[in-house]
């Protein structure tokens, strides 16, 4: 076959020339975004976390997606980006029942639940160092180098990390149903649901992203026990590995009407030596609501996803 190549036209080559010009006084303000996006904390190494957004009422850089959530103070010397000011919060919101909710106060308040300070920007437990089997510490250091993120794949992301994605989430319980659904905003745009009728889990189950989750309540907290996880997402931002032995155990506790403390209990026979636990709180964001959000399996910011690369194979399964 002969030659194929078509010229670019004039206006074409104009407007690819004005793009290269624009870049060179954009590039410092993108290179800044994304190290801001970029996961840190003590030894959290360069964790990617894709259109975090700035803390919303901040002051400086607040809390950008990094380790070190509580740069900039919140009510009670707390971090992160739902954070509240002014007077004391509210008491948590009651149903008809007496039972705390987790929604707004009233049912036509609209919010969304932002990670606050603590937990899983950078790995950490409650009583110690994490428990890793040998293996286990390899894949996290080779995740740390690496970033081969599902996250930036538009992988949905299991466990913690699904209050970590972009924009927070959004809680709706739906006591008609027996069943409260649980809806992230960034990455696939996804959501989870727990089943509060009693069952169990089932027997036969078929690995997925967020597993299978049943839940009741204890008091004013909600539990919520989870199976039959796939491998093929991160747990947290630094890439703490599971495999599908995973069963965790998550407490929603709601403290008043804009915190909720959340704890997770990891138990990974695959890939830790005993049982772990780890807490963050989770701060209303007021007025936000569910909107719709595009991620792009064609993206091709490989920098982000595979590395400095000077093109991206996507002829091969990428295996996080």
């Amino acid at each position: 076959m002969g030659d194929c190549r078509v010229e670019p036209s004039r206006a074409l080559r104009r407007f690819a020339a004005w793009i290269g010009v624009a870049g060179l006084f954009l590039s410092p303000l993108l290179a800044d975004a994304v190290l801001g996006q970029q996961g840190g904390g003590a030894g959290a190494g360069n964790g990617v976390q894709v259109a975090v957004p700035q803390g919303r009422g901040d002051t400086g850089r607040g809390d950008t997606g990094r380790g070190d959530a509580g740069n900039a103070q919140g009510p009670g010397g707390r971090g992160g980006r739902g954070r509240q000011a002014g007077p004391p919060p509210a008491p948590a919101p009651r149903n008809s029942e007496g039972r705390v909710t987790l929604a707004g106060v009233t049912l036509a308040d609209r919010g969304v639940w932002l990670p606050g300070s603590g937990g899983f920007s950078a790995p950490t437990a409650v009583d110690g160092e994490i428990p890793f089997q040998p293996w286990a510490e390899a894949m996290l250091a080779d995740r740390r180098a690496n970033q081969l993120e599902p996250h930036a794949r538009c992988k949905p992301s299991g466990g913690i990390r699904q209050f970590l994605t972009p924009y927070g989430v959004e809680i709706v319980e739906l006591p008609g149903a027996q069943r409260i659904y649980i809806f992230d905003i960034g990455g696939p745009h996804t959501f989870r649901t727990v089943y509060m009728d009693g069952r169990t889990h089932p027997t036969d189950m078929e690995p997925t992203f967020y597993g299978h989750s049943i839940g009741w309540w204890e008091g004013d907290t909600l539990v919520v026990d989870t199976r039959g996880y796939n491998e093929g997402f991160w747990i947290d931002r630094a890439g703490l590995p599971t495999t599908n032995q995973l069963h965790t155990l998550e407490r929603f506790t709601r403290v008043n009407a804009v915190r909720i403390d959340y704890t997770l209990t990891i138990d990974d026979p695959g890939a830790y030596t005993r049982p772990w636990t780890s807490a963050l709180d989770l701060r209303w964001e007021d007025g936000t609501e569910l909107f719709e959000y595009v991620c792009q399996q064609a993206n091709y910011a490989h920098n982000l996803m595979v590395g400095e690369f000077e093109s991206v194979d996507r002829t091969a399964i990428t295996v996080p």
